[in-house]
């Protein structure tokens, strides 16, 4: 590498709303501010939702597809943009990301960090295809990132080349948000409090136990709306729900860039699952804004919610019961106000930027010298 500055390829799917996507906008951010690294980015996509990208004038490379079904030119296109920019490092952040970059990582013998396991699947099928496609690329990763310890067990990767690097995120993000009844003008959220669900609409996430619980919760009292903040292929079906079965207390905000100042107006921050998670962005959210989190005990979300200190994990509760635990958490303000400051505290801790991007410049240079 000599003199010359370090020079990172960084490869993803799309820049689109979503944890991993998100993390990596905020550690190409820290990078740019806190390093002389010469940054690249190529994005199998031409979709980017993240505004913040283009302030940091990083240059940008979409390797989108050339034919409807399939494209077997991937992989060279990717091998001809390292042959020409020479990193000393590709860093690939999701499965199909990392497969193309084999042929340039092989042939070219450029380091390769791995950081496509973000979740922690309860079960994994050894002999599907995507299995096989995901041992392959461990099997030429350089080293392989997780953001929790439960998804290095699920993936079967707890090895010598294997490590855990927290999501951090940007602490001024939830400093001087607006008003609170300005966003409730906003959403048209009009009652005195909130129980939010930030998510994906998609079928690793239970929106339809998040409507259940509303329609409990609306049996016993007229003064909680319940925020389903997100998008994706479920998201008509969650609605046509509410509309048919009348349930007046559910606000569906879609997709928004303000996501901070809705949580911020929240009581409550809930993430239900059918899949393990890893460390959730949107819990890290709830946390970062004082709001205590009720999710599901499995994958990643026990190392960040600990269960009666900052929130409740669940598992084999029934829906009623689950109801009863918000309704009561609800009437109890203090006790919101404890696990909220416990979750905030965890969070300026564990979850910084500043951390996130120093553990991922200490792996950057031990790499280098190899």
């Amino acid at each position: 590498m000599g003199a010359n500055k370090m020079k990172i390829l960084f490869f993803i799917g799309a820049l689109c709303l979503g944890g991993a996507e998100r993390r990596l906008i905020e550690l190409l951010s820290y990078l740019k501010k806190n390093t002389d690294y010469s940054l690249m980015l190529v994005v199998r996509r031409d979709q980017i939702d993240y505004p913040a990208f283009n302030k940091l004038n990083i240059p940008c490379i979409f390797l989108t597809k050339r034919y409807y079904k399939g494209d077997r030119t991937l992989h060279y296109r990717f091998y001809k943009i390292c042959k020409e920019y020479k990193p000393d490092i590709v860093h690939t952040w999701a499965p199909m990301p990392a497969f193309v970059s084999l042929l340039a990582i092989i042939l070219l013998k450029i380091p390769h960090v791995n950081s496509q396991i973000t979740d922690a699947p309860l079960n994994i099928n050894k002999w599907s295809i995507k299995n096989l496609i995901n041992k392959t690329n461990f099997l030429f990763s350089t080293i392989i990132l997780a953001n929790s310890y439960a998804g290095l067990k699920a993936y079967n990767v707890e090895n010598k080349k294997s490590k855990v690097i927290y999501n951090g995120v940007y602490l001024d993000r939830f400093s001087n948000l607006p008003d609170k009844k300005e966003i409730r003008s906003k959403y048209r959220v009009f009652y005195n409090l909130a129980v939010t669900m930030v998510a994906e609409f998609s079928d690793n996430k239970d929106f339809d136990l998040f409507i259940e619980i509303a329609k409990i919760i609306n049996l016993k009292r007229n003064d909680v709306s319940f925020l389903a903040v997100g998008n994706g292929i479920n998201l008509e079906k969650i609605k046509k729900r509410v509309f048919d079965e009348q349930i007046q207390n559910v606000i569906f905000t879609g997709k928004i860039d303000d996501v901070e100042s809705l949580v911020n107006l929240a009581d409550i921050g809930v993430l239900f699952s059918t899949n393990g998670e890893g460390i959730s962005n949107a819990i890290i959210e709830y946390m970062a804004l004082g709001k205590p989190v009720i999710a599901n005990d499995a994958g990643g979300t026990k190392e960040i919610v600990k269960h009666r200190v900052n929130g409740y994990l669940i598992s084999t509760e029934t829906t009623k019961e689950i109801a009863e635990l918000i309704n009561n958490l609800l009437n109890d303000k203090e006790k919101r106000q404890k696990m909220g400051d416990a979750g905030k505290k965890l969070i300026h801790e564990f979850f910084t930027i500043e951390r996130m991007g120093k553990e991922f410049e200490k792996v950057y240079q031990e790499i280098a010298i190899l």
